[in-house]
């Protein structure tokens, strides 16, 4: 006869131990607990609520809350891992961990297909793909799932296609907001008319006299009339230094230069 998990206090007590921390090194993964969960509520017959009481899921932590009804939201998320396909389910890790696992919460998203193929796909290019730029997080998991119930006759692979295309590749930029003087655009509007060039042509050009070519990455004037410079951290570094140096505020700082610049034009 096998024993019940209520009389297998090593078990129960690691399944205690796994559930309700942010403990990294629980006794069990997510598959494990919610399967545990599932047996303790076949054999005693208890409702979720119930669980979640035995568990410690759900606790009411004010006076003030002793007449609600335990909260069963998070054994719940533990229930929806039975419909993961079980190929994958071991690929599940806690989130905040940093196991380099699949999140359970995301793993919970994906539960919702019915389509266990489909679930094994995106389990496996999350981990296939974890260390890249074109990674898939909880918004993208959530973006693929919301075009496949849009789209159910497209296929889940074509739709992660999709999804990591319109990623944009994150690189690490600094970027510099500048507000330019009436003066300095009265005379860049009429300049950028008379020689027939583009904004960031005339801005590149004026930014150049003061600096040498490539220390900015870019400098674009914007609808709304606010200059961005773009530099990588090492010019940006040398910049700050120098502006504070000189005790000016940064729109100052580089207002003065495009004046300087546009002077001479």
């Amino acid at each position: 006869m096998v024993e019940k998990l209520l009389d297998d206090l090593d078990t129960y007590s690691d399944l205690l131990l796994s559930v309700g921390t942010h403990d990294p090194k629980r006794p069990f993964t997510p598959i494990e607990v919610s399967d545990l969960l599932l047996r303790l509520k076949n054999e005693t017959g208890n409702s979720w609520k119930e669980i979640s009481k035995r568990v410690g899921l759900g606790k009411k932590l004010k006076n003030s809350t002793m007449k609600k009804d335990i909260d069963d939201t998070q054994v719940r998320l533990f229930e929806k891992l039975q419909n993961l396909s079980r190929k994958n389910v071991y690929m599940i890790g806690w989130g905040r961990s940093k196991d380099g696992k699949v999140s359970m919460t995301s793993a919970c998203d994906i539960a919702k297909l019915n389509d266990k193929d489909e679930q094994d796909v995106i389990l496996n290019t999350m981990i296939e793909y974890q260390d890249t730029e074109k990674n898939l997080v909880k918004g993208d998991i959530k973006n693929i799932l919301d075009r496949k119930i849009k789209s159910p006759e497209t296929s889940i692979s074509e739709i992660i296609e999709h999804v990591r295309d319109i990623k944009p590749i994150m690189k690490m930029i600094w970027k510099i907001g500048i507000t330019p003087e009436d003066d300095f655009l009265l005379k860049f509007n009429n300049i950028i008319s008379q020689k027939k060039l583009s904004s960031s042509e005339l801005l590149n050009k004026l930014i150049e006299r003061k600096f040498q070519k490539n220390k900015i990455k870019s400098i674009v004037l914007s609808k709304n009339n606010l200059i961005w410079i773009t530099l990588d951290e090492k010019p940006f570094t040398e910049l700050e230094k120098e502006w504070k140096l000189k005790k000016i505020p940064v729109t100052s700082f580089f207002n003065q230069i495009l004046m300087e610049g546009i002077e001479h034009e």
